[in-house]
């Protein structure tokens, strides 16, 4: 597994037509070990190849499979997230770009398939395997420039092959579920309960936990507990903060107790995640991540 964001104007110093603000790529190679959390890009496209084996993307209340050499388009500000059966794994590639400028050709094309779409990708596919592979083995110190140079032309590809098939995943999400789960994402950090949350949304406690888990089948606080839990992995991947003050900026002022939380939903502490995510080698199984478990 492989993360690279890019975060200012330098990464990107191609900036003639078409043009995209290329602010991440990575390669997932552990779904079935980590399923990521619901969330949303809120002001970029994310468009991932699915390099080996199959899952589901699930789109709001709406789920659809995806198989080894499908390309799938996901809109700014959509929920989204992949899942793999009991026993399955799934390695996908992702490129993320920022929404602006809206009239860009490219840019406009891809809100063309909000809120997300699916395509195979057909005789396209060595070309995008033979790319990652490429940004697989080059990303530690890849070039700006050549991030643009590799990540474009994929881009376009993807687009031909979107204009001439595809399938659109329409969004059936519950507008009051998803304004609950925005809310909680966006402050996963700070003090929140049941109680706070319905007074929050001038709902009851159960009318709300009853509303988020039909539409994400998952309660509230659990949701809460694996959103700050990929928070914590973020700056265990990201920083050299220490495993006290990560328990801080993720909403646990005793850190023992955020230790042992981390552990039971990962697997290993938080200190054995950082020091296997920098040798790849991540637990290759975590019985307590999936959202089913409360």
């Amino acid at each position: 597994m492989w993360i690279k964001d890019f975060a200012e104007r330098g990464d990107n110093p191609l900036r003639e037509p078409p043009f995209v603000a290329i602010t991440h790529l990575s390669y997932i190679d552990s779904v079935s070990s980590w399923e990521y959390p619901w969330h949303p890009h809120l002001d970029e496209y994310e468009v991932t190849f699915i390099v080996k084996g199959s899952g589901t993307l699930f789109i709001g209340q709406q789920e659809h499979t995806v198989l080894e050499d499908d390309i799938c388009i996901v809109s700014p500000g959509i929920f989204h997230r992949y899942t793999v059966p009991e026993g399955g794994c799934m390695e996908y590639f992702a490129i993320r770009f920022l929404k602006y400028p809206e009239d860009g050709e490219l840019q406009s094309f891809f809100a063309s398939r909000s809120p997300a779409a699916t395509a195979a990708a057909g005789a396209c596919a060595p070309y995008l395997r033979e790319t990652v592979s490429l940004l697989q083995n080059a990303h530690v110190g890849i070039d700006s420039g050549l991030v643009q140079t590799m990540c474009l032309p994929c881009l376009q590809i993807i687009q031909r092959i979107f204009a001439h098939s595809s399938e659109t995943i329409p969004s059936r999400d519950s507008y009051s579920a998803g304004d609950i789960m925005r809310y909680i994402t966006q402050h996963c950090e700070e003090h929140i309960t049941l109680q706070s949350l319905g007074e929050r949304f001038s709902i009851s406690p159960s009318h709300l936990s009853r509303l988020f888990s039909n539409a994400f089948h998952c309660s509230p606080i659990n949701y809460l507990i694996t959103a700050r839990v990929a928070r914590a992995t973020e700056y265990l991947g990201k920083t050299d903060r220490s495993v006290a003050e990560i328990s801080r900026l993720v909403g646990y002022d005793n850190h023992f107790y955020f230790i042992n939380l981390f552990t039971r939903r990962i697997g290993c502490s938080p200190t054995e995640y950082r020091e296997r995510l920098a040798s790849r080698d991540l637990p290759k199984r975590s019985t307590d991540i999936t959202w089913r478990r409360a």
